[in-house]
C-alpha cells in the first residue's frame, strides 16, 4: 500500500525534558488540531510527560517514550576534573564510548519504530542541533526527514551543518532565526522561513475575566499588566518587576501577572525575583501565578501584555497569543518580535533589558485607555492576516506534498 491509497503518517518528536512546557508545545499542538486528519495521519512522540498530553491525543497518536539523558560521570564535573583535565581524559574517553553505545541503541529502537508504525514522514519539532538519532534512524529507513529550529543559536556543530544538509526540509521559525542559522554557516539550500499561528476563535477561556479578577483579588478597573511564559533569566520577568517598580509611584494599585512555570532550575531566580520585589516595595503589585492550563484567561484581563526576553526571543507566541485578544503588546526588540509587533500601531518595542524604556510604554498604554484598544484591534487584524493557524498549516501540507513528491521547498530562505 502507497501513500497514495491512504494518509500520509506523519511523525512529530518534542524533545524538551527540562519539565515545563513552552512554545514549541504550542506550536505543535496548534498544527494538530488543524492538520487535515483526512490526508493526515500524525503521531507524536515526547520524551516525558505533562499536562497538555491529554489535549494531544485528541489530535494525534501520542506516545512517551523514556529517553535517557547523555550519561555523565560526576566526577568531570568537579573542580578536580578543570584543575587536572589531563588526568579526567581516560574517564572522558569511556563516557564518550557509553553514550555512543547508547546512541546507537536509540537508533535501532528509532528505526524499529518507523518501519513498525509505517511513517511516511519525520518532523523534528526543534532544532538542527538536537535529534540526530531521528534524522540516522529515519536516513537508514529511508524516510524524508524535516526539521524544525525554533531557537537562536549563534554555534552550530559540524555534525549539526552537516545533517541539516541533508534534511529535507528546516523550518526557521522566523526571519531572525534564519539569519543566525545562515550566519552561523549552516547552509540555506532547503531553508523554508513558516510563521507559527494561532485560532483566535479558539482561545481557551474556561473562566470569565470577572472570574479571574475574583481569584487574584483585582478590581474592576484597578490596572493590571502582564508577562507570560516559563520563569527564567533570559525571559526578563526581573526587567518587568523593576519597570513596576518605576510605575507604581504613578499607579499605586497597579496588578502585575506573572504566569508561568518554574523548572527545577530556575527556582532560584524565582526566589531572587520575591525578594527584589520586596524590596522595591512592590510585593503587593506583583502576583506570581504559576502555570496555568488556559494562560489566556489571564491574559482577558490585563491592559497590557509584556513581553521581556533579554536574550533575541525565536519568535513568541505570547505575542500571537495577547494579538489574538485584542491586547497591546510591549515587547523586546530582538529576534522575532518586530517580525509580529509594529511599533506605534499594534503595540510598543524597547532596547532589550531597558526597564525605564518598558515602564514609559506601558504608561502610555495605562494612560490612555483609547489608544491601548485601538492598538488591540490593529494587532488582531494584523494576527487574522497573517499569522493564523490555518494559514500555517495549510503551508505545512504543502511543504509535506513537495517533500513526498521529491521537491525542494517551494520558497528557499536564500532568495527571500
Amino acid at each position: 500500500m502507497t501513500t497514495a491509497d491512504r494518509r500520509v503518517r506523519v511523525l512529530y518528536c518534542e524533545s524538551n525534558m527540562d519539565g515545563t512546557i513552552g512554545g514549541s508545545h504550542y506550536c505543535l499542538l496548534y498544527l494538530l488540531e488543524e492538520l487535515d486528519k483526512t490526508r493526515f495521519e500524525p503521531t507524536v512522540v515526547f520524551f516525558e510527560s505533562h499536562p497538555l498530553i491529554s489535549r494531544f491525543e485528541q489530535s494525534a497518536d501520542t506516545v512517551v517514550i523514556n529517553r535517557e539523558a547523555p550519561h555523565v560521570f560526576p566526577v568531570l564535573r568537579s573542580p578536580f576534573a578543570k584543575k587536572y583535565p589531563l588526568l579526567m581524559l581516560p574517564l572522558r574517553l569511556v563516557q564518550r564510548a557509553v553514550n555512543f553505545f547508547g546512541f546507537v541503541r536509540l537508533v535501532r529502537q528509532y528505526c524499529a519504530f518507523l518501519k513498525d508504525r509505517q511513517i511516511d514522514i519525520v518532523h523534528l519539532n526543534n532544532s538542527i542541533i538536537r535529534h540526530h538519532d531521528w534524522m540516522l534512524a529515519a536516513r537508514l529507513t529511508g524516510r524524508p526527514c524535516i526539521s524544525h529550529e525554533r531557537g537562536i543559536n549563534r554555534w552550530y556543530s559540524a555534525a549539526s551543518k552537516w545533517w541539516s544538509r541533508r534534511l529535507a526540509a528546516v523550518v526557521p521559525m522566523s526571519k531572525s532565526i534564519r539569519d543566525y542559522m545562515l550566519a552561523g554557516g549552516v547552509d540555506g539550500h532547503n531553508m523554508l522561513v513558516l510563521y507559527d499561528g494561532i485560532d483566535p476563535n479558539n482561545m481557551r477561556i474556561t473562566r470569565t475575566p470577572d472570574d479571574v479578577r475574583q481569584v487574584y483579588g483585582l478590581k474592576p478597573g484597578q490596572p493590571v499588566i502582564g508577562i507570560v511564559g516559563n520563569v527564567r533569566h533570559w525571559k526578563g520577568q526581573e526587567v518587568v518587576v523593576r519597570a513596576v517598580g518605576i510605575l507604581a509611584r504613578k499607579y499605586p494599585d497597579l496588578a502585575c501577572l506573572i504566569v508561568g512555570a518554574v523548572a527545577r532550575n530556575d527556582e532560584a531566580y524565582e526566589a531572587g525575583l520575591r525578594k527584589l520585589c520586596t524590596e522595591l516595595g512592590i510585593e503587593k503589585n506583583v502576583i506570581f501565578a504559576g502555570y496555568q492550563k488556559h494562560p489566556s484567561e489571564l491574559v482577558s484581563v490585563m491592559d497590557a501584555v509584556v513581553h521581556a526576553s533579554v536574550e533575541p526571543e525565536p519568535f513568541g507566541m505570547v505575542v500571537l497569543e495577547a494579538m489574538g485578544m485584542r491586547k497591546p503588546m510591549v515587547g523586546s526588540r530582538a529576534g522575532g518580535v518586530p517580525e509580529m509587533v509594529i511599533h506605534g500601531v499594534t503595540g510598543f518595542t524597547y532596547t532589550p533589558g531597558d526597564h525605564a524604556a518598558l515602564a514609559g510604554h506601558l504608561d502610555e498604554l495605562l494612560s490612555d485607555p483609547a489608544r491601548a484598544r485601538a492598538m488591540g484591534e490593529a494587532g488582531y487584524a494584523r494576527l487574522v492576516s497573517d499569522f493564523t493557524v490555518q494559514k500555517y498549516a495549510d503551508q505545512v501540507e504543502a511543504l509535506y506534498r513537495d517533500v513526498l513528491d521529491g521537491k525542494p521547498p517551494r520558497d528557499v530562505a536564500a532568495a527571500s
